[in-house]
């Protein structure tokens, strides 16, 4: 469990942490006993005493703040690899396990639980700091009196217990909260991803706001109610101080269970916990739900960390021929590709037609190193293509996805190659470049969804490989660049020595193609050759 695993690796540093704490608890209570030992037992003044009570006061606030900065550095930093362990991790897993896990409780993990982690570790040394101060601070009652240090241990027993109901309560409506902002996370990503179609869909809109309304409610209902029983817990603990401090007078002025002069040390000592108090419970909420938070983070079914390489050759894998033996992908128990042979020779242009769901794009995915085959195998120049060169050939590779994503950075082009392209693919007025120290970047990417698709191949033809792979890159290009696309780009390509692996359903110019395949229901047929 993830929770395991940080108390595994960082143990010394948590044990730093208690050290600091057990420190600054003790501090605090040897300033309680020299108040009780030394300020206390004054007849007439004494500046050496002051001045030596003053000289305490100021090497505790150093403590605290030598505490807070170290707990700073050391929780920042478990912060820190949490969030780029995540990130790789995300990164690192397959395209089916994201998909599965869903971009909604990803996005949530990332954003809110990674910073309600930061907040609980941080609120979790005050709370840890605190208990410590507390617990010393009874164990001090008891030196002092045995009677008083008993009662007070008993009044402190029943706030505990009360307080231990209110933050169950709060923990239970904290963590029914964070269940449903998985909800409201995929609602807020469908509100913005299909603004449009629910802008003019009033039924559709309807239905969205009717379940969205809901979950927000709920989420309402389920905070607020956390809210009150922590506000309960901690108005009751607040109370309850005040009290104990005048049944402790009344048992030492009314009973004579204790001398004066302790009893007003114990009342102050309980005056000065309710901070301590304060901070105690204050924190509860926050490292509840930083527990909820990192058990979600635990929970996201990605690939381990460990098992991550974050070393990457980037070296291409230069090939001349890549073939498919007997391809087969299976998903869910329903089989998609079916023993599928395809061979492509470098500098070919081929394109891949079927009807939709016929496995096009799953093919597209496994050709490109995305998904792995069910069975089959893929041979580079005759060679298995397998973990141990699977990045090289990938950096072989460009690729335009059908639901692509534009970077606006170019990381590595000449000004004349840049300038060729923006040419070829009418964008030189659309667009200007900014130059970076170390990459250039579109200055606006405020284009139609056919200019960002020619912005995403330039920057794909940029990364200077020989082979590029188009899922209906053509299909939102209006009829005029559509019929230049095929006529003369596709040619320029192939004078480069660029392969190209197209799936296209533009039958009226099938004439650019080398070779057709055709999938159909998971095989395929070849069309043209």
């Amino acid at each position: 469990m993830l929770k395991n695993e940080i108390i595994k690796r960082y143990f010394f540093k948590f044990l730093l942490l208690v050290l600091i704490s057990i420190i600054s608890s003790g501090y605090g209570i040897y300033i309680l006993s020299f108040i009780n030992d030394k300020i206390l037992m004054l007849n007439s003044a004494d500046l050496g005493i002051l001045v030596a009570f003053m000289v305490l006061i100021l090497g505790y606030f150093i403590v605290i703040m030598g505490a807070k900065f170290i707990t700073s550095k050391i929780g920042n930093g478990i912060i820190y690899e949490l969030r780029t362990r995540l990130m790789i991790r995300v990164l690192g897993s397959d395209v089916i396990k994201v998909a599965n896990i869903g971009k909604g409780k990803i996005l949530a993990s990332l954003s809110k639980d990674i910073s309600s982690v930061t907040n609980g570790f941080m609120r979790l040394s005050d709370n840890f700091q605190s208990g410590l101060f507390i617990l010393f601070s009874l164990f001090y009652f008891l030196y002092l009196s045995k009677v008083l240090g008993i009662f007070v241990i008993c009044w402190f027993a029943i706030i505990a217990v009360v307080v231990k109901i209110c933050t169950k309560n709060t923990y239970k409506y904290f963590k029914s909260s964070r269940a449903n902002e998985d909800k409201l996370y995929n609602s807020y990503e469908m509100g913005l991803q299909a603004h449009k179609e629910l802008s003019i869909n009033q039924n559709r809109l309807k239905f969205y706001l009717d379940n969205f309304f809901k979950d927000a409610a709920f989420q309402r209902q389920s905070v607020t109610k956390a809210e009150i029983f922590h506000s309960m817990g901690t108005n009751f603990l607040n109370d309850m101080l005040l009290g104990g401090i005048g049944i402790v007078m009344f048992l030492t002025l009314g009973l004579g269970v204790s001398d004066f002069k302790t009893a007003t040390t114990i009342s102050f000592a309980i005056l000065f916990l309710r901070t301590p108090f304060m901070m105690f419970i204050g924190s509860l909420p926050s490292i509840m739900i930083a527990y909820i938070s990192l058990k979600k983070i635990s929970d996201l079914d990605l690939k381990e960390f460990d098992k991550i390489s974050l070393i990457r050759d980037l070296k291409p894998l230069k090939w001349d021929k890549i073939t498919l033996r007997n391809i087969s992908f299976s998903y869910e128990n329903k089989e998609i590709l079916k023993g599928l042979n395809l061979e492509i020779k470098k500098g070919e242009t081929i394109f891949l037609i079927g009807e939709n769901g016929s496995g096009k794009s799953t093919l597209f995915m496994i050709l490109c190193g995305i998904l792995r085959p069910s069975s089959g195998e893929i041979l580079v120049d005759n060679k298995p293509l397998n973990s141990s060169n699977l990045v090289n050939f990938q950096n072989s590779i460009s690729v335009v996805f059908s639901d692509f994503y534009l970077f606006s950075e170019i990381l590595k082009s000449s000004d004349e190659e840049l300038e060729f392209w923006l040419e070829k693919l009418k964008l030189e007025n659309k667009v200007s470049i900014e130059n970076h120290e170390n990459f250039k970047e579109f200055s606006s990417i405020n284009l139609s969804t056919g200019q960002k698709k020619r912005l995403a191949l330039i920057t794909a033809l940029l990364d200077g490989r020989d082979f590029l792979m188009l899922d209906e890159w053509a299909a939102d290009q209006d009829p005029e660049f559509r019929a230049y696309f095929y006529d003369e780009i596709l040619g320029i390509l192939k004078s480069h020595g660029v392969s190209v692996f197209a799936i296209s359903h533009d039958d009226r110019y099938f004439s650019a193609a080398d070779r057709i395949y055709e999938m159909i229901d998971g095989k395929l047929k070849i069309v043209k050759q």
